[in-house]
């Protein structure tokens, strides 16, 4: 995997969530919120790999903003929007403080998950998806075969989502019955 590619999957896993409310807001549809996302981020991938953007989230979420004016405009068109549409109207480069916290505890909570893998488990994670280093590459510096390193990603990815899902949705405790 590439470094942009290995920047856009970690783009896409901290800002999606952030980047959906934000249009969502806008559009007051939950809908056309995941496709205009959808949208922005296929957009930002077809950039050639070597393009330098300093701030990705930023430039993102311009992304998507522009996509909901695009969207705004479309539907007035074809008459599905009630008034008319601002002349003008600024498009926000950044989130808002809830979307910027709900990202930073998005962000805790995936590092969390990481820092919970077993040792060589996580090891194997960060080389993949930070370092951006191939199978076989890390199946050198392991001292492992591809298929070791293939299982432990899959793995990883398994113990990660159960991590979240333990701390996004906890089990409650059981009540014992009162005589």
């Amino acid at each position: 995997m590439s470094t942009w590619n290995a920047q856009l999957a970690r783009l896409f896993l901290e800002q999606k969530k952030a980047l959906e409310a934000f249009v969502s807001r806008r559009t007051g549809n939950r809908q056309v919120a995941a496709d205009l996302t959808q949208e922005a981020f296929l957009r930002l991938a077809r950039l050639p790999g070597g393009e330098r953007i300093d701030n990705l989230r930023g430039f993102l979420f311009t992304v998507a903003g522009n996509l909901v004016l695009d969207h705004q405009r479309q539907a007035a068109r074809r008459g599905l929007v009630e008034g008319e549409l601002p002349e003008h109207e600024p498009t926000c480069a950044a989130p808002g403080l809830p979307e910027q916290l709900a990202a930073e505890q998005e962000q805790a909570l995936l590092r969390d998950a990481i820092a919970a893998l077993p040792q060589p488990r996580r090891r194997i994670f960060l080389l993949y998806h930070v370092e951006g280093l191939a199978y076989r590459e890390i199946a050198e510096r392991e001292a492992t075969s591809a298929r070791s390193v293939e299982y432990h990603l899959r793995q990883a990815l398994i113990d990660c989502r159960a991590f979240v899902k333990a701390r996004l949705h906890p089990k409650p405790f059981p009540r014992t019955p009162q005589p």
